[in-house]
């Protein structure tokens, strides 16, 4: 069997890619060149194809031509585009990894945002097209994949599958490094988290651990240091705030850290030690097998097609709202 992964979202692709091919199937990543910050790309190269950005839609289509099953990774819009050209042939799957369906933007954000905005017709007009592509995506899709529990509220029909941990990268074989303190605290700041939320709540809840602050946004630390520098600390800070909410999850540089021998403290400020089973690539390889051979119901594919009338339905509101105002305004 040949899985063809397109695109990648923190590794997960290539890992999955990794020990497929590990477990005796060809499987590769499609990404473009110089798209990756962290060293993610260079460390799993023998698993990817890589091209330019101008190329990924037709290299892909390309590429999916001999593969038996297409593993999409938060790109809806590829799901419409394969289908299209494959018809019923392939076996398409939509893989949701987080902000890419919850969403991340100022205008989520309740400080900034005002009734008047939120119902300005743009604004809808740019939501219902944004909710119409998800949708689409969905239905074409013969299953649909989310990496958080908590995802699985927003996407009707969806199915969890753990984040896998590349173990042979991640592990506790070397020896760990001695803090100057003793229960020594990492806290990572990254591109969709709200550091200074998470930084209140640890003193709100008088939290008593010395805690450094890396801000990967400004200082990235490449891939395939990640787990040199975790051994550095005791304890890895998992209190992620997106949107103003605290996410229920572990982060996947949580379950790096757990991995490493790392104790993580979670948002419900409880220390858990060890990488839970699930997350153990070959456990993941084994689920995910499982998936590609079970196709969704019909029945929640016409659930889907309702809405997607719903949406195409009231498309066009907005617009004869904006017209009606204009008129009113003359």
């Amino acid at each position: 069997m040949y899985v063809l992964h397109i695109w990648d979202q923190a590794g997960v692709a290539f890992i999955l890619a990794k020990f497929q091919q590990i477990n005796g199937n060809e499987s590769k990543v499609i990404r473009v060149r110089n798209a990756d910050k962290y060293g993610i790309d260079e460390y799993y190269k023998e698993f990817g194809m890589f091209v330019t950005s101008k190329e990924l839609v037709y290299k892909s289509i390309e590429e999916a031509r001999r593969a038996d099953v297409i593993h999409i990774h938060s790109l809806p819009e590829m799901v419409t585009n394969i289908r299209n050209v494959y018809k019923k042939s392939k076996v398409i799957i939509l893989h949701y990894h987080g902000t890419d369906i919850r969403g991340f933007s100022e205008e989520d954000n309740s400080q900034t945002s005002n009734l008047q905005n939120i119902l300005r017709p743009k604004n809808i007009i740019r939501k219902i097209r944004k909710r119409r592509l998800h949708i689409k995506a969905q239905r074409l899709a013969d299953r649909v994949i989310v990496s958080t529990p908590d995802l699985i509220q927003l996407v009707k029909g969806s199915i969890f599958l753990p984040n896998p941990i590349d173990t042979n990268h991640f592990n506790n074989k070397l020896v760990k490094e001695s803090s100057v303190d003793v229960y020594k605290g990492l806290l990572v700041n990254s591109e969709v988290t709200d550091i200074e939320l998470a930084m209140n709540y640890c003193k709100r809840k008088k939290i008593n651990l010395n805690i450094d602050i890396y801000d990967r946004t400004k200082n990235p630390i490449c891939y395939k240091d990640i787990p040199n520098f975790l051994k550095k600390y005791d304890v890895y800070v998992d209190l992620r705030f997106v949107n103003q909410k605290l996410l229920k999850n572990l982060s996947k540089t949580a379950l790096e850290a757990l991995a490493c021998g790392l104790r993580v403290l979670n948002y419900n400020l409880e220390y858990v030690e060890g990488l839970p089973s699930e997350h153990c690539p070959t456990n993941v390889i084994k689920t995910l097998s499982s998936i590609y051979s079970n196709k969704r119901k019909r029945t929640e594919t016409s659930k889907l097609e309702l809405e997607l009338a719903i949406l195409d339905m009231i498309d066009g509101i907005p617009i004869l709202l904006r017209k009606l105002l204009k008129r009113g305004q003359t």
